[in-house]
This record gives C-alpha cells, sequence and structure tokens, in this order.
C-alpha cells in the first residue's frame, strides 16, 4: 500500500511539509481545531479517523494539556504505521506522542471501539478515503448521543487538488517520456566507458527535459524538486547509481498512486450530500461549509450531529 510506503519514509507527521508548524498545518487550520476543542470543555473523547502519523490527534492532545483541560485522544487509521517513529522536535508534541492511543492497520469501516465511546470524531482530509457506507454508519455508532462529527476534506477547486494535479502532471511527464530509462542507459555508457555516446545521449535528455512545459508556480516546484533528486543521484555515477534510480522511479509511481487517490475523493458538494444520504443514517443535523486559509479555499468542512 502506497500510504505505508510514505508514513514509513517521511518524518513529517501530516502531508502538509510546507508549514512552519511542528505538525505541518496551516496556522488558521490549528486555530479552528483549538476552537473546537475549547468549545467542547472538561471530560470529553476524541477519535480522529484517518489520523496518518497523528497531527490532529496530537494537536488536540496539546490543546488539552496546555489548557489543562481533562480529555482523551484517539486516533486510528489504515496504514501500517509504527509508533515508533511518530517523533517531533517540539516537547509539547513529543509529550502528546505518549497520550494519545493510536491503533493501526484498522479500517475506517470497522472500528474497534464499543458502541456510544466518544464525544467528538474529526479527521483532516482522512476519512473521504474510506467507503462511506460502510465507515459513516460505523462512525456513528462509536458516537455518543448529541455527539458531532468534524470532516475536513479535500475540495476540487481547493489550491491542494489544484498542486495535486500540477504534481501529477509533471511526475507523469517523467515516467511517460521515459526519462528513468534513459537516465540508466547513459550511466551505463559512462560506466562502460563510451565517453562519446554518453556526452552524446545526456545532451539529448537535457533537450527532452528542456521541452517540458511548466505553467506555474506549483508545477515548478514539482519540477524542482524531481530535478534536484535526479540531479544528486547523477552527480558521481557508480553501480549503485541504477539502483537508485530504481528506486527513485518507484518512489514517483507510488506518489503518482497518492496524488491519484488525493484527486479521486475530492468531491463536488453534491457527490457529498449524496454519499452522505446514501448511507440512510439518522442525523439532527448535516452541514456542509467551504473553509479558506489566507483567503485561498483550503477544504470542505462538514459537520454531523447525532
Amino acid at each position: 500500500m502506497h500510504w505505508d510506503h510514505y508514513w514509513d519514509l517521511t518524518k513529517a507527521l501530516s502531508s502538509f511539509g510546507d508549514s512552519n508548524s511542528p505538525l505541518g498545518y496551516p496556522e488558521e487550520v490549528l486555530i479552528f481545531w483549538e476552537s473546537v476543542v475549547k468549545d467542547k470543555k472538561e471530560n470529553k473523547s476524541y477519535l480522529d479517523l484517518g489520523t496518518g502519523k497523528g497531527a490532529l490527534a496530537l494537536w488536540i492532545q496539546s490543546i488539552l494539556t496546555r489548557n489543562n483541560i481533562k480529555g482523551k485522544v484517539s486516533g486510528c487509521d489504515l496504514a501500517n504505521i509504527k509508533k515508533a517513529k511518530i517523533i517531533s522536535s517540539a516537547d509539547e508534541i513529543n509529550e502528546a506522542i505518549n497520550k494519545v492511543e493510536f491503533k493501526f492497520n484498522t479500517p475506517l469501516e470497522l472500528l474497534p471501539y464499543p458502541s456510544n465511546s466518544f464525544d467528538l470524531l474529526v479527521s483532516q482530509f482522512g476519512f473521504e478515503y474510506s467507503k462511506w457506507s460502510e465507515s459513516l454508519p460505523e462512525a456513528m455508532r462509536v458516537l455518543k448521543d448529541n455527539g458531532e462529527i468534524i470532516l475536513m476534506m479535500h475540495h476540487p477547486d481547493s489550491v491542494i487538488t489544484n498542486d495535486c494535479r500540477g504534481g501529477k502532471k509533471i511526475l507523469s511527464w517523467f515516467l511517460t517520456e521515459k526519462i528513468f530509462d534513459d537516465l540508466a542507459t547513459i550511466i551505463s555508457l559512462k560506466l562502460s566507458g563510451e565517453d562519446l555516446s554518453f556526452n552524446k545521449r545526456n545532451k539529448q535528455i537535457i533537450q527532452k527535459i528542456q521541452s517540458l512545459e511548466v505553467h506555474n508556480d506549483g508545477e515548478q516546484v514539482w519540477f524542482m524538486d524531481i530535478m534536484s533528486q535526479i540531479s544528486k543521484l547523477m552527480i558521481s555515477l557508480t553501480k549503485e547509481s541504477v539502483i537508485a534510480l530504481i528506486e527513485l522511479k518507484n518512489a514517483v509511481n507510488k506518489q503518482i498512486d497518492r496524488l491519484d487517490d488525493q484527486l479521486s475523493v475530492a468531491f463536488e458538494e453534491q457527490e457529498i450530500k449524496n454519499k452522505i444520504q446514501a448511507t440512510q443514517i439518522k442525523s439532527k443535523g448535516i452541514k456542509t461549509e467551504r473553509f479558506y486559509v489566507d483567503k485561498a479555499l483550503f477544504s470542505w468542512k462538514v459537520t454531523i450531529n447525532k
């Protein structure tokens, strides 16, 4: 499973690597969840659905601790994540890691918790990957009466989704144009001492890469990232360079799979309503809102009250 691969390799606690926060989330997102927790007050139980490496669960625990609010936080995820790899440079987050109860290899369609266990179920880009016809009834089962579900979910027009489209375009081009195969060929030429052929093919590959049309800053970031990785392994060519190139190609394939996943769960508002309605859950209310970060569309915020 490509998410297993991602969480095993990344040191980040979330899939947002460009934020200054130890958790990777934009400030507006952290403030939102803090307001939710403070509003709930004392002795509430929280479950983070699709927690990944626990960024949201750890943030909720940190809020409870810093405000001396009693509460219990749990998190579950389908991915095979080793808790020992959940670490942070922030003391507050490391303290929270020891308090949150994590369950991995855990499908949202079959939650290992008793009925009526939690006051609040939350998710930050996690729940939408599940099979709603099974996961939403399960969520309602473990939710207490008068409890609440708050889901931040991918929006098809958000900055995140648009970035995914750009990333998929750039990475897919490198595979479609067989750039990695071309690089493997010139490595072989160099190691065989065929310098003239190497120089000719190397120039051809550079020209091919330069032909790629990059249309915006987001695509440029993706392009520079993959080129940086390629450049590093091409600096000093050895037999190990071929192995490193194969590993990079495999990593790019897995990254495209993750981007495809994210794009596939960026639902329109009516799709969300239809998917919830199809589960036939009983609720006191369902609300769908757009969430913005720095005036840019960031996600959906879906609230369900039991």
